[in-house]
């Protein structure tokens, strides 16, 4: 016979949730899953994932994100195309809610960018007021690989067993805790031009020759370093890698992330970077790959640009 509801509440250790039920995930396009990892993020929720995608906007053609072929978009840039980008509707991502409703998820959880860079995590939040099961928001304060770390660690979660609120909570503190997020423009040019970064900074910067390193300080860019030369930026981002990454210890994971789409079609100086993080990551026994910048994170930084995320593995 099965066990009551107060028999069920009665073994519960304080604090425990109950059953979770089938969790649902929804990320933005900006989240970096390569195509084995979202295996794994699907094969841990039951197949109960769904994607929203972000719009990038070439000369004022919309496209959704993941739609453009990376060196299309590059090749715009570069030939002075207005290039801009646009969050998702609040429909779109009830849309999603009620997809996987249907499909059979009883809670969702739901990761975004940081909030600070886009409106998607208050897209999210207004789509999520009359989905026909609870919602989970969740502002990342990052972007690209580190969300799709924490994306891993909410599906082997959902695959124990562990509830939603268990799941929220780990979600946060693996991205708040385990993930470093840099990124090195070539120029500072798009920055200035999508809004996320001053006028006057990118002005001083171009005038100066200076190369800066940024990172998303709780969930804003912010500057970590500024150099005369991308070498030096390079070894910056290194630098600042392999100290975050040694708090990790061997499970630590290094992802150099390019707008070109291939690393062979990347600047030499990103070739290089890769170099230099391969004899790192030799030395201490991390991992380390590579990949693309999503589209609409292209359009702010730019061609030439790098991004690299220190992660915990999952």
């Amino acid at each position: 016979m099965p066990a009551s509801p107060a028999a069920d509440e009665a073994r519960r250790r304080p604090g425990e949730e109950p059953a979770a039920g089938r969790i649902g995930l929804v990320l933005d396009s900006t989240a970096l899953l390569n195509p084995d990892e979202r295996e794994r993020v699907e094969a841990g929720l039951g197949g109960l994932l769904a994607v929203v995608p972000l719009t990038v906007l070439v000369d004022d053609e919309p496209v959704p994100d993941g739609q453009l072929p990376p060196e299309r978009l590059c090749e715009a840039m570069e030939s002075g195309s207005s290039v801009s980008t646009s969050m998702p509707a609040a429909a779109d991502f009830a849309a999603a809610f009620s997809g996987l409703a249907e499909r059979g998820a009883e809670h969702i959880v739901v990761l975004t960018l940081s909030g600070a860079l886009s409106g998607t995590c208050a897209a999210a939040q207004a789509g999520a007021e009359d989905a026909a099961v609870p919602v989970t928001v969740i502002d990342s304060r990052t972007a690209s690989a580190a969300v799709g770390g924490a994306a891993l660690l909410i599906a082997e979660g959902a695959a124990a067993g562990r509830g939603p609120a268990e799941l929220s909570a780990a979600a946060e503190d693996y991205l708040r805790e385990e993930t470093l997020a840099l990124f090195c423009p070539a120029t500072l040019t798009y920055l200035q031009r999508g809004g996320r970064i001053g006028r006057a900074a990118s002005l001083v910067g171009r005038a100066l020759a200076i190369v800066p390193v940024l990172t998303l300080a709780d969930g804003v860019v912010d500057s970590s370093a500024r150099v005369r030369t991308v070498r030096k930026a390079h070894q910056r981002m290194s630098e600042r890698a392999e100290e975050f990454a040694s708090g990790l210890a061997d499970r630590c994971e290094l992802v150099l992330l390019v707008p070109e789409g291939e690393m062979a079609a990347a600047p030499q100086s990103s070739r290089d970077l890769l170099a230099l993080l391969e004899e790192t990551a030799r030395t201490h026994g991390w991992g380390l790959r590579t990949g693309v910048l999503s589209a609409v994170l292209t359009a702010h930084v730019g061609p030439g640009a790098v991004g690299l995320v220190v992660r915990a593995q999952q």
